[in-house]
């Protein structure tokens, strides 16, 4: 099942718009490096009408899991008053290509307003910190409301629609907002490879950042924490497999696993996956892996976040190995869900 697969079922309860704070008049879009789904937009021409600011990024797996609810409220209330402007703040280099972008917002089937700020100029000026993060904006160009991180579509649907009632408009019945990801069970946190949020790495050898070194696993796997095994060379932002056969080697708890990576110059590069020492199948391969008689791999070659493993829904502790069959292969962040 795809993580786009919700169930949008329960009704927003109402909201009185005199209820809702103001947090102040909405920071102007500054620095926008370009405009996708749309001619350029400002806050101050969409005087009127009520904002969503969405910031995101493509490869993290929390802002993807929010975007069914972003295009549905698009679909269902922009002739009803309400703009929605994702706001894509990349937090990794390869995420300031435009190219990679679009081809998320066409694999994410995108099709709100999408504004680029390469240069965080409208990060910084919003204050913000959070993937994702929303801001309300009112018809008088006030935010109303702000949420971070994933979930409360409920209360964010309400907001919505108290604030297009607020400025006039009859928005149509809601259709059901998403349920949540159940993320109570995972047991494994996010983890970045890169050596300056590196808190997770069991390998015993001390790390020379910038310079190729041979790492080894335990014989038995800790939990929570993952290991590197054959050459690797671990940079601020990623570690790259330096030869072929390199491996990593990390026992998760979760349903899902996905792996921020980048493949060689763009050209594709293999990746075997295992669970528990077994190739994975039909049912519990990620989106992104491939499943022959013998073995499950994944090509990687643009930077963006790639689905690992899918046990839609069954939280357990297994081992997961990834052998990297070509070098060069730059891995950032796995998260998990």
């Amino acid at each position: 099942m795809s993580i786009f697969d919700r169930f949008f079922s329960r009704k927003p309860t109402a909201v009185d718009p005199q209820s809702l704070a103001n947090e102040g008049v909405a920071p102007e879009l500054h620095g926008i490096t370009g405009w996708l789904n749309t001619d350029p937009l400002t806050l101050s021409s969409l005087r009127g009408r009520v904002v969503l600011v969405h910031f995101w990024t493509y490869s993290c797996v929390n802002c993807v899991r929010t975007l069914p609810a972003m295009t549905r409220w698009h679909d269902h209330y922009a002739a009803s008053g309400l703009t929605i402007i994702g706001v894509h703040t990349p937090e990794f280099d390869f995420e300031k290509d435009t190219a990679n972008v679009q081809s998320a917002i066409k694999r994410f089937g995108i099709n709100f307003p999408v504004a680029l700020d390469n240069g965080y100029a409208t990060w910084n000026a919003y204050k913000n910190r959070y993937w994702p993060a929303d801001y309300f904006i009112d018809a008088n160009g006030n935010v109303r409301y702000h949420h971070f991180g994933e979930g409360g579509y409920e209360d964010a649907e309400a907001v919505l629609r108290a604030l297009l009632a607020e400025a006039g408009y009859a928005p149509a019945a809601s259709r059901g907002v998403a349920a949540p990801a159940e993320l109570l069970h995972i047991g494994t946190p996010e983890t970045y490879l890169g050596f300056e949020r590196s808190e997770y790495l069991g390998s015993p050898e001390s790390v020379r950042k910038d310079e190729p070194r041979r790492y080894s696993a335990a014989r038995e796997p800790s939990s929570r924490i993952y290991y590197l095994n054959g050459l690797w060379s671990i940079h601020d932002g990623y570690a790259t497999s330096a030869e072929a056969d390199a491996s990593i080697i990390y026992k998760v708890t979760s349903s899902t696993a996905h792996l921020v990576m980048e493949g060689p110059a763009k050209n594709a590069a293999r990746v075997l996956i295992t669970l528990d020492g077994k190739p994975l199948t039909a049912a519990n391969r990620g989106n992104d892996v491939v499943v022959s008689a013998s073995a499950s791999q994944i090509e990687v070659r643009d930077g963006r976040l790639y689905d690992l493993f899918d046990l839609h829904g069954s939280t357990g502790t297994h081992l997961l190995r990834l052998d990297f069959l070509d070098p060069g292969v730059k891995c950032y962040a796995f998260t998990f869900g």
